[in-house]
């Protein structure tokens, strides 16, 4: 695994990411406080509301923001309520994405590249870290441009459209946490201990979010425009409050 730059601040006491601090390092005795843990993480943040419709970030104060996050996820229901409506090919070139001649694993990674933001924050950081590895998911098992273009024209009205919107709040959410908590971590109680504390969180994380209702009909909502955005920031903003709230600390 992979380690990036983390950002866990010495705070004062009694302070959210002070009380952060003390529940990491519980887990080692307490695994299944994990949910404490990500329920603080949220708070540290900025909290569920805040966080989700934030714009900018402040290192200083431990609050971050979640813009890069929610531009990839209107793209991604943009993209496929557009493939839905016109077809894949369609609407690969309406976003002026090459797509003659190139090979199912080209393909990945040109739309990799066109859904990632570019930048060095935690947020970004996260969001391509997520948009990859939902078109991993996308495209496992897939072996043709044929089989591609049928799987993505319908893929928004079918049973496995959560991933477009909630697979990627999940992994989202998941690289969030561990772009700011794991090299910190790591340096505390060593790579080991960080590690685990990553597969539990994304084990509670998981877990989490399949609470939240998924099978909303995204081939309703227009994201080309503000009621994509807000429906994006308002799935991010009830994905956090289950994992801030759900053990009301």
């Amino acid at each position: 695994m992979g380690t990036s730059k983390g950002y866990l601040p010495p705070q004062k006491q009694g302070s959210a990411w002070h009380s952060l601090n003390i529940q990491l390092g519980k887990l080692h005795n307490n695994p299944e406080k994990i949910d404490l843990v990500l329920s603080k993480f949220i708070t540290s943040i900025g909290g569920a509301n805040a966080f989700s419709s934030s714009n900018s970030s402040s290192s200083g104060s431990g609050t971050f923001k979640s813009s890069s996050a929610r531009k990839t996820a209107q793209k991604l229901g943009s993209f496929f309520s557009d493939t839905s409506g016109v077809g894949f090919k369609e609407a690969l070139k309406s976003r002026s994405i090459e797509f003659e001649g190139k090979t199912v694993s080209e393909l990945k990674e040109i739309l990799i590249d066109y859904f990632i933001e570019t930048s060095t924050d935690a947020d970004t950081y996260a969001a391509s870290k997520a948009i990859s590895n939902i078109m991993d998911e996308l495209f496992e098992g897939i072996d043709s441009e044929e089989e591609l273009e049928k799987y993505f024209t319908h893929l928004i009205t079918s049973e496995n459209k959560k991933i477009i919107m909630c697979g990627f709040y999940e992994n989202y959410i998941y690289f969030l946490f561990e772009r700011i908590i794991f090299e910190k971590r790591s340096e505390h109680s060593g790579l080991d201990d960080a590690s685990e504390i990553l597969e539990n969180a994304r084990d509670a994380i998981s877990a989490k979010v399949q609470k939240f209702q998924c099978n909303r009909k995204l081939e309703d909502i227009n994201f080309n425009g503000e009621e994509g955005a807000i429906f994006v920031q308002g799935v991010l903003n009830e994905v956090l409050e289950i994992m801030e709230d759900d053990l009301n600390v």
